[in-house]
């Protein structure tokens, strides 16, 4: 280029981060190396499916419009503006291009090869920071406003790459076929050739079983020697990912093996791939989930849970609908419950002999539970007559894993309402006489429970126990009436809450005086009502409570409006409620009022507008009037 256009080119680029942030020599040579393209309109640049041209773009003048293809023949992913980076990911990753890049106006497009795009993220930690949190991010495009880029990484680079331990292996004589089952059967995407001493001499993937015997009509009797890749590319299990990306990009593989001293020479440890680091990089549920379920012990548990709420807080700040939040924590919830139960069973083998379900209640099992808030949980087992003992292993697995969660953070109940209870850990007869008790003789105590133990919802074994329990309230509910009118008095207890004078009704003693409760005043009407309304439709197909008042809103459509605001009035709830305590480090359910703007305080008022008239609901179909 001539020194007019290189001079244009430099200066273009020092507004572009982070090209901005290189060296004066830096920055010239990589003026020196671009090659700028003219695009006309509707001109591709590059294809999805194509292999990647060996070029990462930035757009200095005009419009360039990323897509995909689909069934209707492709969407808009994104539109690229002056000072954007992109093509970056297929560069980082060797793969094809993964989307179709298409100018829309007349555009000029600078190109740097990638040779010196990879020198430079070798050599200059700013620039590869830069970009690794873009392609950890999934971003194909980086922009020029550096406050654009979503879902960086929010955990240090420093931090050690979490691997697999479990790594899928044969020995280089067993045959392309033996190691394609082995591959399919535990459902990963490698298998690692190792020696007699356990230490690593290959790797084969699922890439190579495509282009190595697929497409070459190879013997799948061949020894897997024949088709692996070697050496092995291998780490130390102490690699931070910012090491362990670095290394894969220079290696140019997907897959890396851990090894006790991070050569070839030791034994294999783990295995790390691509994907791995793309999630460890991320503050996602997907990473989170994977993490606990890579990890024994509960102390990472509890360090990931608390990402977890980080997680959340990010989430609410950037307006993500709060039901698409609670069904996110609660598989983080679930996960975490489940790798308790897997490791009671270790030390309560005899626990495995038994049929079982762990059955979350209360807000866990309404999948509301955002914030680290009391246990409420039981155990159901399947009758045992043969077997004496079988409540005494029950009871010892529940204390074992009420143990564990509570050391994640989850507080004890108050009340005892836990899987270590001898009254909450019983068979499926004593569940259905407590179920009958409750309902045939119904009284404030009995209703309490309902509200509790009613919303069900299995969290770990055997879903047919729950089942028939289920269809056994279903049944109990129609055979007595009257039960249904004891839980509409109950729904009536808290009252819309606003006083008189259209103020809020806050405590007027004790530790929370002159605070809002926002479960009492605010969320147990609607929740307590959610559950009538269902069950008055012998619905027990939901427990999440927006989930009910959508559901609600199909059965009922002259009433469709009403129980689609409650819901959304429930998840405003919600809303408030968890980010009260993630910034008071509590449950949230206390609200200094002080601490609210008027635009808030209002929100919240309109949404006992719903609770009003939902109560007037309640109170016309189980004739409220005259049940007193």
């Amino acid at each position: 280029m001539s020194n007019l256009i290189t001079d244009r080119v430099a200066y273009f680029l020092k507004g572009v981060p982070p090209f901005s942030d290189l060296s004066g020599p830096e920055l010239n040579t990589v003026t020196e190396k671009i090659t700028v393209k003219y695009l006309e309109a509707d001109e591709v640049l590059f294809s999805e499916g194509e292999e990647q041209k060996g070029f990462c773009f930035v757009l200095n003048k005009g419009d360039i419009k990323l897509s995909k293809k689909d069934q209707s023949g492709g969407f808009l992913v994104d539109q690229c503006e002056p000072g954007d980076v992109f093509g970056v990911r297929s560069i980082i990753t060797g793969n094809d291009y993964s989307m179709t890049a298409t100018s829309t106006s007349e555009s000029l497009v600078y190109m740097i090869p990638k040779d010196y795009f990879l020198e430079l993220f070798e050599s200059n930690n700013t620039f590869s920071n830069y970009f690794a949190s873009g392609y950890a991010a999934g971003q194909i495009i980086v922009r020029k406003d550096q406050e654009s880029i979503v879902a960086l990484p929010s955990q240090p680079r420093n931090e050690s790459i979490t691997y697999s331990k479990e790594v899928v292996k044969c020995n280089g004589s067993e045959t392309v076929q033996e190691a394609s089952i082995k591959m399919s059967t535990n459902a990963v995407g490698s298998i690692v050739i190792a020696d007699e001493k356990n230490l690593p001499i290959g790797i084969v993937t699922d890439t190579d079983l495509r282009n190595k015997v697929v497409s070459k009509g190879l013997d799948i009797s061949v020894p897997i020697e024949k088709i692996m890749n070697k050496p092995v590319k291998t780490i130390a299990p102490d690699q931070t990912l910012t090491e362990v990306l670095m290394e894969m990009i220079r290696a140019g593989v997907h897959h890396l093996v851990v090894t006790k001293d991070g050569t070839d020479s030791s034994e294999i440890a783990g295995i790390v791939s691509d994907h791995d680091v793309v999630l460890a990089q991320l503050n996602h549920p997907a990473s989170l989930i994977k993490a606990i379920k890579r990890s024994e012990d509960v102390a990472e548990w509890k360090r990931i849970r608390q990402k977890a709420e980080d997680l959340l807080k990010d989430y609410l700040e950037q307006g993500i609908s709060i039901s698409l939040i609670t069904n996110l924590i609660t598989k983080i919830n679930d996960t975490i419950i489940e790798k308790a139960i897997n490791k009671a069973l270790e030390e309560v083998p005899d626990a495995r002999k038994i049929s079982f379900c762990w059955l979350n209640l209360g807000s866990e099992g309404r999948e509301e539970q955002l914030l680290r808030t009391d246990q409420d949980n039981a155990i159901l087992f399947a009758d045992q007559p043969e077997n004496e003992d079988a409540q005494k292993i029950m009871l010892d697995l529940g204390h074992r894993v009420n143990e564990m969660l509570t050391q994640c953070g989850f507080e004890e109940c108050p009340a005892n309402i836990m899987a270590r209870n001898p009254m909450y850990c019983q068979p499926l007869s004593a569940w259905k006489k407590y179920f009958y008790d409750w309902i045939a003789t119904p009284e404030p105590k009995s209703v309490m429970k309902a509200t509790i133990f009613f919303d069900f919802r299995v969290g770990y074994g055997n879903e047919e126990l729950a089942e028939e329990l289920a269809s056994y309230l279903v049944a109990q509910i129609q055979e007595h009436e009257m039960f249904l009118k004891f839980l509409a008095q109950n729904a009536l207890q808290n009252p819309p809450p606003l006083s008189f004078f259209n103020n809020f009704l806050v405590e007027r003693s004790g530790e929370h005086r002159n605070e809002f409760d926002i479960k009492k005043r605010g969320m147990m009407p609607l929740a307590d009502a959610a559950r009538l309304l269902s069950l008055d439709h012998f619905d027990m197909n939901e427990q999440n409570t927006i989930a009910r008042f959508e559901r609600l809103a199909e059965l009922e459509e002259n009433n469709r409006q009403l129980y689609e605001a409650a819901g959304v009035a429930y998840g405003i709830l919600i809303q408030h409620r968890t980010q009260n305590g993630l910034r008071d480090g509590d449950s949230g359910r206390f609200i200094d009022l002080k601490g609210l703007n008027k635009l808030e305080k209002q929100i919240l008022k309109n949404t006992f507008l719903s609770i009003k008239e939902i109560q007037d609901l309640v109170k016309v179909r189980f004739q409220q009037a005259y049940f007193q």
